[in-house]
């Protein structure tokens, strides 16, 4: 089973801050991501799957093999920039 990092919380609640959904799967383990998220955009949505990770956090090697073999649909966050920048990214492509 998988852990929250520190800023689980935080980053949860800065993707509501803009006007995300985010679905809590920390709990999957296996190194699955701890969000779902869907980014809402003006063409409909985009669902991301994030790891979070605090300041001084790095990933297991079950969430770096998870990374290796899903691509870029994982985006990894640790700030409250990072989640701007990874929402801003994704409505500008849309």
């Amino acid at each position: 089973m998988g852990s929250r990092d520190a800023n689980h919380a935080d980053v949860t609640h800065w993707y509501e801050e803009m006007y995300c959904l985010v679905w809590d799967t920390h709990a999957v383990g296996g190194g699955f991501p701890d969000l779902v998220v869907r980014v809402n955009t003006k063409r409909g949505f985009v669902i991301c799957l994030v790891e979070v990770k605090s300041a001084d956090g790095t990933l297991r090697p079950s969430q770096e093999r998870f990374i290796r073999e899903w691509g870029s649909c994982v985006e990894v966050v640790q700030t409250r920039e990072d989640v701007f920048n990874h929402v801003e990214r994704i409505r500008s492509a849309q």
